[in-house]
């Protein structure tokens, strides 16, 4: 994948599309293909820890630092993978600008994923602390031939050293059909700095033509299931079409009349297993042939031990939503004791100065002259020095949390890694309040006048997060002297339509 993984922009978590596989023509298929398709695999962090036999043998042969942002971008069964001494490739590309690696490769009936390596002075260019610019590779993968376009960048790349960086590029294959020995064609063209602002065309450009030729040995399926559990939707028919599980992942198929209402092309599902707990899944495809469409979801989680799993569509907002002081906004959930007495509390402040310093075209203006947040909070308004946050679970719905896993604060920044537990799917947002109340925030729900408030970071916080598990926000710098609360977003709970629920019986 590419950007493998679980952002969370607010009505949808498929806007990480931005670093998303984009996906080309194949000679067996021509077809209408969604905008937003979700990405892969996720840049955040590894939480999942998948238990199949086949990729238990795993061997850590990467390079310590590589190995550190690979763990970081995939979930923990590519992980495996890449570190498995038989995928290893090591094939250098170099020219006079830069020297390019490919280190690892793996690839099942779906997914295709390889680790690079990249070495230019290009690199000292970049500076990672500096918040308005992202470290790019744009690259081009091909399956089976070279003109069998199906996947590329643009792909973040992370540094490892002054001049030295680490990339994980990726690829939907699933509509493309491959024998157990496949050819794969990748081509990296350039390299790039570009800014996250929206009106800033800044960049700086290392071109190249670094071109790798692997012969990749495809993974065996563990099992498939053709499962052709059908319900009806609004007059239409939805198929759970089959369960796949690789070493990998474990995918669904999933297929709809194309005359279904819009609304349903961009909906989610909720996936649970016969003991109840949920999962979340990426949804590494979605396109029209023949009339219907094509939806394809990975699970990244260790199914081995379950005996059925149960998947229900429905389109429901999953945002409280309120509107304060003319403002727009979302209701949270702070951090608390367990069996704590709630309140629901509004807190409103005056517009300061740090919230209007930037010059931005937003996606959606909102007027107030106040910034205000909803919450649910304890009435004892227990605040916590940042060591003793770290461990904390915040309920977010009656299935789902999230837990603090780090916060580290620098000269310039505050860090904060969080742990998504169950079917949370709008971690858009994170607030920080002192014991004043004062606010340090991401999200894009506290807008003033159409303008972006300067702090806001969202758009280069690596908080995708669905397959990974975890979430990454860059806030301003806090006070480590002070005590805080953690803030995030309250999850509606979704009244399920038990008629529209599809099920498997896996053992």
């Amino acid at each position: 994948m590419s950007k493998f993984d679980d952002i969370k922009i607010p009505d949808n978590i498929d806007e990480v599309t931005k670093n998303a596989i984009r996906r080309g023509k194949t000679k067996k298929h021509r077809h209408r293909r969604m905008n937003k398709v979700a990405s892969i695999v996720a840049i955040g962090g590894v939480g999942i820890l998948v238990g199949f036999p086949v990729i238990a043998k795993a061997l850590p042969n990467i390079e310590s630092l590589i190995t550190s942002f690979i763990e970081s971008a995939l979930p923990q069964s590519h992980v495996n993978k890449l570190k498995d001494k038989s995928n290893a490739n090591n094939i250098v590309v170099k020219d006079e600008n830069a020297i390019i690696t490919l280190e690892k490769s793996v690839l099942d009936s779906q997914i295709f994923v390889a680790s690079m390596t990249i070495e230019s002075d290009f690199l000292k260019q970049y500076d990672e602390n500096d918040l308005r610019y992202n470290l790019y590779a744009n690259t081009h993968i091909s399956i089976g031939d070279k003109d069998n376009l199906v996947g590329g960048g643009p792909d973040i790349i992370k540094k490892i050293d002054e001049n030295k960086a680490t990339l994980v590029v990726s690829a939907y294959v699933g509509d493309t059909e491959t024998d157990n020995n496949i050819d794969v064609y990748i081509n990296l063209e350039n390299l790039e700095i570009k800014s996250n602002e929206w009106k800033n065309e800044d960049r700086k450009e290392l071109k190249g033509d670094w071109k790798f030729y692997i012969n990749v040995e495809k993974e065996n399926t563990i099992e498939k299931i053709d499962v052709k559990d059908s319900v009806n939707i609004e007059d239409n028919v939805m198929t759970f079409e089959s369960l796949e599980i690789t070493p990998l992942a474990t995918y669904i198929k999933l297929t709809y009349d194309e005359t279904l209402d819009n609304k349903w092309h961009f909906g989610r599902y909720k996936i649970v297993d016969n003991n109840g707990k949920e999962y979340r899944y990426s949804q590494i495809d979605g396109h029209t042939y023949e009339g219907k469409w094509n939806i394809k979801l990975a699970i990244y989680d260790d199914l081995s031990n379950i005996e059925s799993l149960s998947i229900t569509p429905y389109t429901e907002d999953t945002f409280i939503e309120s509107k304060i002081h003319n403002q727009d906004t979302i209701k949270m959930v702070t951090t608390m004791e367990q069996n704590s007495e709630i309140e629901d509390k509004i807190f409103s402040r005056d517009v300061e100065e740090r919230d209007l310093d930037v010059d931005t075209k937003p996606a959606h203006k909102y007027e107030g002259e106040k910034i205000s947040y909803h919450l649910d909070i304890d009435k004892e308004r227990k605040f916590y020095a940042i060591d003793e946050l770290i461990g904390k679970e915040i309920q977010t719905s009656k299935q789902s949390s999230v837990t603090i896993k780090d916060i580290k604060v620098d000269n310039k920044n505050t860090v904060v890694t969080l742990k998504i537990n169950g079917d949370y799917a709008i971690l858009n947002q994170i607030v920080l309040f002192d014991e004043d109340m004062r606010d340090t925030y991401s999200g894009i729900y506290v807008t003033h006048k159409g303008k972006w408030p300067s702090n806001t970071h969202w758009n280069n916080a690596k908080d995708e997060y669905y397959s990974s598990g975890l979430a990454t926000f860059i806030i301003d710098k806090i006070d480590v002297n002070k005590k805080y609360k953690l803030a995030v977003p309250l999850q509606k709970e979704i009244n399920l339509n038990k008629n529209y629920t599809m099920n498997v019986k896996i053992k």
